[in-house]
C-alpha cells in the first residue's frame, strides 16, 4: 500500500449514484473519487449501504441512476467479499481457491504456469495456511478460509483492492498484522469496509462515511477532529 503520498491518477469516479431495494432508498446521490495510492476506509452504521456501494462499483448490483467510471483495467481489480457471502459447500481446495484469483473473465479455463503455482505457494506460506493447501474449503475454519480469500484477492497484484470486513473470523494476532502484511505484499490502492478503524487508521488516507448519503473526509485527520469521530469510534457504530 502507498499511504504516504497522493497520486493524481484517478482510478474510479462515482457521480450522483442512487440505489433502492424496492421502495427503500439505500444510497442517495453518492459521488466520490478514488485516486491511486490514496487508501480509503468506508465506515458507517450497519445497513447504511457500505457493502451495497462497493457491489455497485464492481457491477454486482444494478444502479437506479448515476455514473460509475473506471480508469483502470477491470482485470486489475481485486475483491474480498464478506466471508458469510461465500459458498463454503463448493468443492474446491485451498490451493485452487487462491490460484483462481489469477483467472480472468475472458479466460475462465486458463492453464496455470509453474510461476503461478509458485506464487500461490508463496502466498499460502505468507498467510500461514500452506499445510491446508489440499483441504477442501468446507474442512477449514472461518479464520483459515478468510486468510485464503485475502490471498486470493491479492494474488493478481490488483491496482485497486476492495476489502469488505477483512478482519472477520481472524484471530486477534493476525488481525493486527493484516494491514501490515497487505502493505508488504501489494502496491494496490485499498478501499476497505471495516468496523475496526482503530486497527487500520494508520494505513488509510481518507475516510468515507456511508449512511445512505456519503460524507467524505479526504484527509483522515479532519475526520478525527470532527464530531463524527466521537460518534463512530466511541459509540462503536462504525
Amino acid at each position: 500500500m502507498q499511504n504516504n503520498k497522493q497520486n493524481n491518477k484517478k482510478l474510479v469516479s462515482v457521480k450522483n449514484l442512487n440505489f433502492n431495494y424496492g421502495k427503500d432508498a439505500i444510497l442517495s446521490d453518492v459521488s466520490l473519487d478514488i485516486y491511486k495510492g490514496k487508501n480509503v476506509a468506508i465506515i458507517g452504521r450497519n445497513g447504511g449501504g457500505k457493502s451495497t456501494l462497493v457491489k455497485l462499483m464492481l457491477g454486482f448490483l444494478k444502479k437506479k441512476s448515476g455514473e460509475i467510471n473506471y480508469y483502470v483495467d477491470k482485470n486489475k481489480i481485486g475483491y474480498l467479499p464478506q466471508i458469510r457471502e461465500f459458498d463454503t459447500s463448493f468443492p474446491i481446495n485451498i490451493f485452487d481457491l487462491v490460484i483462481s484469483g489469477l483467472t480472468k473473465k475472458s479466460n475462465l479455463f486458463k492453464k496455470f504456469s509453474a510461476e503461478d503455482r509458485k506464487k500461490t505457494n508463496d502466498l499460502l506460506v505468507e498467510f500461514g495456511i500452506e499445510k491446508l493447501k489440499d483441504k477442501l474449503i468446507s474442512e477449514v475454519s472461518g479464520g483459515q478460509l478468510q486468510r485464503a480469500l485475502i490471498a486470493r484477492a491479492l494474488i493478481s497484484s490488483p491496482e485497486i483492492l476492495f476489502l469488505d470486513e477483512p478482519e472477520s473470523f481472524l484471530d486477534k494476532k493476525f488481525e493486527f498484522e493484516l494491514y501490515e502484511k497487505i502493505k508488504q505484499l501489494s502496491d494496490s490502492t485499498i478501499v476497505v469496509i471495516s468496523h475496526e478503524l482503530d486497527k487500520l487508521c494508520c494505513y488509510v488516507d481518507s475516510i468515507f462515511i456511508v449512511e445512505e448519503e456519503i460524507r467524505i473526509f479526504e484527509d483522515k485527520n479532519e475526520f478525527f477532529k470532527s464530531e463524527f469521530a466521537h460518534r463512530h469510534i466511541h459509540n462503536h457504530k462504525i
